[in-house]
């Protein structure tokens, strides 16, 4: 009996390691901020607890060769004729609080399996989740927020990608920017003040501080086969339809290993309805994202989603007290080549873009201001003699800042670490709230399924 118990607290205990958890078997502790690892655990994690209704696949593998990983959620025993949803998160490195929703969406299906609300999902309806979409920007946004992803890039020119990466040199484990100065004289910062660049112990040697970070300057929600890099004299004078995607975009359409991985992955799969979840303001997008919607060659499936998303955004405030509101994306600010339009564009899949958290605080706390009323961490300035940077293995003769002036005798360099800088290891607070609106805000979408025609290729997708 002693032996048994034994056993049941060792699996509880490895349990509780694998998926991070702070209680009871298959919990998990929705307050902390995980690690890409820590994640594909608690994926594998489930899949392994729900073998019936659960199937756990890589869609394809990032530059860095991480998994992109999908996990498929259904009854297989139902015959209905299935509608398909796609959960889809963090495109984007930095904006983790959208791999948090997604994985809270997966995890509250299976653990409400049994109810008869989740039942009538998992007869139904064929659920994907991919939680991360980005896992090197995800990675590498334990360091710094990373929006890009990792194609190799040779920023400063010296033939090396990634030559000279942001490294914490003073040990508090955050990635600060410098600026000239003396310790009784805290520096004021301007978009005109010069800076020393970013930590970094100048791996390459050429004096300029951070200056080949590990991001490609790649925005992957740019780089969709779908109006890539529409932009040019005439489209700049009728709308600016890619200004916001040209500088960013790939070099080509559908170029990177992670938009390919998406983009082949509903070429292969009957979705009918798709979010991508995001972070940075709090709303729920439609498309079109490259133009205004025109009554005159649009069909009714824009206003059925303009529809849709108002409802979801309602649930979404409903169920966290802070505020969500509704746009087409275009409205928002205008992109080309994002995957809600490649969706909707190419396969006729319902698409939308819900951006579930803006940090900090408005001035008045109106609801209407949609922040997410958090306190952030303030942020905080270190001063550094010469001999202390000498410590912490830079030369302090031989670093210039943005002007190319090197530091007087008498002067050190100030660290300014952000808030935002301050965030990349932990969740924001109430985060829990927030993955429960997210979660009301997917449900909405999926009650509106199926709709009007349904996935569709065009085609030349079929020959």
């Amino acid at each position: 009996m002693r032996m048994m118990m034994r056993r049941m607290l060792v699996a509880a205990l490895s349990l509780c390691i694998l998926v991070g958890c702070a209680g009871a078997e298959g919990q998990i502790d929705w307050s902390i901020r995980y690690t890409f690892n820590e994640l594909e655990g608690q994926l594998k994690q489930m899949a392994q607890e729900n073998p019936r209704i659960t199937a756990l696949y890589p869609i394809g593998a990032s530059y860095q060769e991480r998994a992109i990983w999908c996990l498929e959620i259904t009854n297989p025993a139902s015959q209905a004729d299935k509608t398909g949803i796609a959960v889809m998160a963090n495109i984007h490195g930095g904006e983790r609080e959208s791999a948090s929703s997604a994985m809270y969406f997966a995890w509250w299906m299976l653990e409400e399996a049994a109810t008869p609300r989740v039942q009538a999902i998992l007869d139904n309806y064929i659920v994907y989740v991919i939680p991360v979409i980005n896992p090197d920007g995800y990675v590498q946004s334990s360091v710094y927020n990373t929006r890009q992803n990792m194609r190799p890039r040779d920023l400063n020119g010296n033939g090396v990608p990634f030559s000279d990466p942001y490294t914490d040199l003073d040990g508090d484990g955050y990635i600060a920017a410098l600026y000239r100065g003396t310790a009784d004289e805290k520096p004021v910062i301007s978009w005109r003040t010069p800076s020393f660049g970013m930590e970094s112990p100048d791996w390459d040697g050429n004096g300029i501080l951070g200056d080949d970070p590990r991001n490609s300057g790649i925005d992957l929600n740019r780089t969709f086969d779908y109006q890539w890099n529409r932009y040019d004299i005439e489209t700049r004078k009728t709308g600016v339809i890619g200004a916001n995607s040209f500088a960013s975009a790939g070099p080509a359409p559908a170029s990177e290993p992670e938009v390919k991985a998406v983009q082949n992955f509903l070429l292969n799969k009957e979705v009918d309805a798709l979010v991508t979840l995001h972070t940075g303001i709090q709303c729920v997008l439609y498309p079109w994202c490259y133009r205004p919607y025109d009554p005159a060659v649009d069909s009714d499936d824009i206003l059925f989603m303009k529809d849709t998303a108002e409802k979801m955004a309602a649930a979404f405030q409903q169920t966290t007290g802070r505020g969500f509101y509704t746009k087409s994306s275009y409205e928002d600010y205008p992109t080309s080549a994002e995957l809600i339009d490649y969706a909707y564009g190419r396969l006729n899949i319902h698409a939308y873009t819900v951006e579930v958290y803006d940090a900090g605080k408005s001035k008045d706390g109106d609801i209407a201001a949609c922040k997410w009323e958090d306190t952030l961490p303030e942020a905080t300035w270190a001063f550094y003699t010469q001999d202390q940077l000498k410590e912490m293995g830079l030369d302090p003769t031989k670093i210039i800042d943005s002007q190319g002036e090197k530091l007087a005798e008498n002067e050190g360099l100030w660290f300014y670490t952000s808030a935002d800088a301050q965030m990349v290891d932990r969740a924001p607070e109430n985060q829990k709230i927030m993955v429960e609106g997210c979660r009301d805000a997917i449900l909405v979408m999926i009650d509106s399924e199926p709709y009007g025609q349904g996935y569709t290729k065009p085609d030349y997708l079929n020959w």
